[in-house]
């Protein structure tokens, strides 16, 4: 009977060391590019985090098809680190890299460091605010050492750090994304839930408390109707009933496209929006529909605005999409944004979509301030539409064509600056 419970014990041990191995690698599978956060001003502008390609990191600001993007990597003169975001209340955009805070306030960026020196390489991070409170979520800090979860106050420029040496937290704890409702902090992670009710920390849910069948918690949610639902990372979306009681929505009982959850979000009619590692999904009235079929790319982030539009940032594109309930969008992609310095030459990209039905975009860069034309073209030469048609300042642009009015075919783009012509071929295929 000794025995036996002894190797019950090696097991358990072993299968926690897996878990935990498993989080890791999946939470770091992709080094390249990958937008983690994405928030919304108090005017519903799209406010979101871009790592590029060990290029820079930048914080974009997105209305209407206008972008205000910052290059943080540039303005503070570090090396290549991740970034994420959020916004708070006045508008004031907040983002992280490696060991700083950085607070946009309308008119100017200013630094404001952590209080220990973090020497390891941080990637994925989280950021989430309350009131006065900033929160940060560091996902593996704690591996190398340092502390995972942080709290910094905008009043008084204190910071305050939760770990297993001043809280009821295990050490070696893998954190995930943060959620706030009313005056509860709550934080994935791979050993259980955790709550952070102002300054105590501990884990709320896990398999000593409950029966639940996994501790890997990498997002969590409470929705209009009150019901909590767990994003895990291997049993797929879970809803938290009570400590006995949990309902499954996985790969094996529903159309959930990946067990690995790593965003929730709920739209006004209550419907539950879902990011995962191969596409995103929704649950609606009790049943899951999979979205897989539009793209099953992994996506970091998803947040749902006051319209009822899906907002979602890929890893590996480094694309923001966004989805309207028929219709997934390319709002931007890692092109826009790692062009946003002055360009050094001319040049006209590829539309996208392409083949298109009825609406694509056309975008296209200029070293020097000029006269620009961008005219669309039929198979045989007759000019269609004007899209641009004025004087430029150097930079990277891009317009919409609809083409809505116009038949199946072949069609061509042309820009034309000074001696400048370029031409490409684009499909309107219906």
């Amino acid at each position: 009977m000794e025995r036996t419970l002894i190797v019950r014990g090696v097991k358990k041990n072993l299968i926690l060391i897996l878990v935990q191995i498993v989080f890791l690698a999946s939470t770091l599978n992709s080094q390249s590019n990958l937008i983690q956060s994405i928030d919304f001003d108090s005017q519903n502008r799209a406010v979101y985090s871009l790592t590029g390609n060990y290029d820079s990191s930048y914080v974009v600001r997105y209305e209407n098809g206008n972008k205000q993007i910052w290059n943080l990597t540039s303005l503070f003169n570090t090396q290549f680190y991740w970034i994420s975001t959020c916004v708070d209340n006045n508008d004031n955009i907040w983002a992280f890299m490696q060991n700083s805070l950085y607070k946009f306030d309308g008119s100017n960026w200013n630094e404001i460091p952590l209080q220990i020196n973090i020497t390891s390489y941080m990637k994925y991070s989280d950021l989430n605010v309350k009131d006065d409170n900033i929160f940060l979520s560091l996902y593996h800090a704690s591996l190398y050492g340092y502390p995972s979860i942080f709290r910094y106050n905008k009043s008084t420029n204190n910071w305050k750090v939760f770990d297993s040496s001043n809280s009821d937290l295990p050490e070696n704890i893998i954190t995930g994304k943060i959620f706030i409702r009313g005056d509860s902090v709550f934080i994935g992670s791979n050993k259980g839930l955790i709550l952070i009710n102002n300054d105590s920390a501990f884990v709320v849910l896990d398999s000593s408390n409950s029966n639940l069948e996994t501790e890997a918690i990498y997002s969590f949610y409470i929705d209009g109707n009150g019901k909590r639902w767990l994003g895990t990372f291997d049993k797929g979306l879970v809803e938290w009933i009570d400590n006995s009681n949990f309902r499954y929505f996985n790969q094996s009982n529903s159309a959930l496209p990946n067990n690995f959850i790593n965003a929730l979000d709920e739209d006004s009619n209550g419907n539950i929006w879902i990011a995962t590692d191969n596409g995103f999904a929704c649950l609606r009235n009790d049943t899951i529909y999979s979205y897989s079929n539009l793209t099953s790319e992994s996506i970091a982030e998803l947040k749902v605005d006051n319209q009822n539009k899906i907002w979602m940032g890929e890893v590996g594109t480094g694309r923001l999409l966004v989805f309207d309930g028929t219709n997934l969008s390319t709002i931007t992609d890692i092109k826009d944004i790692l062009l946003s310095g002055t360009p050094n030459t001319f040049e006209l990209y590829q539309n996208y979509p392409n083949p298109f039905n009825p609406g694509t975009k056309i975008s296209w860069q200029s070293p020097v301030r000029s006269w620009q034309t961008l005219k669309v073209y039929d198979i045989l030469g007759n000019e269609v539409i004007t899209l641009v048609d004025e004087y430029r300042e150097a930079g990277i642009y891009e317009v919409e064509f609809n083409a809505s009015t116009l038949p199946s075919g072949v069609y061509f783009y042309q820009l034309k600056s000074g001696d400048f012509r370029e031409s490409r071929k684009m499909i309107l295929l219906r």
